[in-house]
């Protein structure tokens, strides 16, 4: 069936995005942790790769939308690919910016050893991966546990924070090497919240439940 031919082809490209982002986001950790320009400059002009690869795919969700018209779980899959190569789309830029904060950061001798950085970033980077594999084997499971290591990232990410405004009180001429820094954890701690967004969707797949829309509510009524 010509229609189960086209959603695997579309499944086969979000598994190839992904891919993509996942590398981008593993030099953009190295670029940082060995000040290497090179690599970080590699992340800028691979994006354009990533751009292309969500257009398409959401070219073909619209395709199969209109001329299959999918219910049920199908209907969820296609909603749930479209909506996910936005976030997979905005943490290739997470990681260009990142890439670009570590040219910067080449210049300069390093502030202090990444360490608690570097843990974040490995999260994340694992919350990227079991982001994506829960997504496309409709495992409930590992979603949760995702995101439920998202407040763990927002954890790491004030502490670095408070970490870093030390550094600047210290000596004020760090201050710019704080302020790339501190954009750097930033841009981590929102690719963290796109897996988590990711995940959300593997459970509308699998479930039929917007996990975000309880979220808001059971806020609203606390």
């Amino acid at each position: 069936m010509r229609f189960l031919e086209e959603l695997e082809e579309t499944k086969n490209l979000v598994i190839k995005m992904a891919k993509l982002v996942q590398e981008s986001i593993d030099k953009a950790i190295k670029s940082l942790n060995d000040q290497d320009v090179e690599l970080a400059e590699q992340i800028i002009k691979g994006d354009d790769e990533i751009d292309q690869l969500e257009v398409e795919i959401e070219r073909r969700c619209i395709k199969i939308l209109a001329l299959y018209q999918p219910e049920a779980t199908d209907l969820r899959l296609v909603m749930g690919i479209y909506k996910i190569v936005s976030d997979l789309e905005r943490m290739g830029d997470e990681a260009e910016n990142i890439a670009e904060r570590s040219i910067f950061l080449a210049q300069e001798p390093p502030l202090k050893p990444y360490v608690n950085l570097t843990l974040m970033a490995q999260m994340v980077r694992d919350m990227v991966n079991d982001s994506v594999i829960c997504f496309l084997q409709r495992d409930t499971m590992l979603a949760k546990k995702v995101i439920e290591k998202d407040d763990m990232i927002d954890e790491l990410y004030h502490q670095l924070e408070r970490e870093l405004i030390t550094y600047v009180m210290e000596d004020p001429r760090n201050i710019k090497r704080v302020i790339h820094l501190s954009f750097v954890a930033r841009h981590f701690e929102r690719i963290a919240d796109h897996a988590e967004n990711v995940a959300e969707m593997a459970i509308y797949w699998a479930e039929g439940e917007m996990i975000k829309h309880h979220r808001i509510k059971e806020s609203g009524e606390s």
